[in-house]
């Protein structure tokens, strides 16, 4: 079955590195209730590992990393 890629929110950090990348993931997922989503776009091709860096160290939750045509999307739930 594959993960929905159904959000709460979304957000398109496009080619944003690892530091701005992580603050602005930080600053959306604040707005949120916990166990809602975030779809996040990022074209970073580091991405995916700031990104589950920073799950592991926050408490949220890395639900799948989606390709997409231009770059990569990640669904997390805020824990």
């Amino acid at each position: 079955m594959e993960p929905s890629t159904y959000a709460d929110r979304e957000l398109n950090l496009g080619e944003e590195g690892c530091g701005q990348l992580v603050m602005e993931i930080m600053l959306a997922m604040r707005a949120l209730a916990t166990g809602q989503t975030l779809l996040v776009t990022a074209y970073d091709p580091a991405a995916h590992v700031d990104i589950a860096a920073w799950c592991r160290m926050t408490g949220n939750t890395l639900l799948a990393t989606l390709p997409d045509e231009t770059g990569h999307q990640f669904l997390l739930r805020k824990g």
